[in-house]
């Protein structure tokens, strides 16, 4: 059996999914009640200061998740290969695209592992 690069399957986003999904929706049902005289300005301010937090936090929880694990992903499988083997394995039939795209970003940084959605100094989007 040649060898692969394994799959790459960073953790799952559910949980922000939801959260930016449901918090503009009650927003919008809490500004309506303000706008009905059903709940109170403050209350209305709280809930959205509530659903900000909670986005916010989520999307950060997801965030540090994926940057953990790509420098696992990193230092299991890519870091003690020479860019040229990663390149070749990238071209297997048997790797996944998500492995494919992860292993081009990496070796497109000179091998250095950067926090997802950075570029490398200089390099513009």
């Amino acid at each position: 059996m040649p060898p692969f690069l394994p799959a790459y399957e960073p953790p799952h986003h559910r949980r922000t999914a939801l959260a930016v999904g449901i918090a503009p929706l009650v927003v919008l049902l809490v500004f309506t009640g303000i706008v009905m005289h059903w709940v109170a300005v403050d209350t209305g301010l709280a809930i959205l200061l509530a659903c900000t937090v909670w986005v916010a936090h989520e999307m950060h929880v997801f965030q540090r998740a994926v940057d953990v694990y790509n420098a696992e992903y990193v230092s299991r499988h890519l870091q003690w290969r020479r860019s040229e083997t990663i390149a070749e394995l990238m071209d297997s039939p048997a790797t996944g695209a998500p492995a494919r795209a992860f292993a081009t970003r990496f070796l497109d940084c000179d091998r250095e592992l950067l926090a997802d959605g950075r570029l490398p100094e200089g390099r513009l989007p």
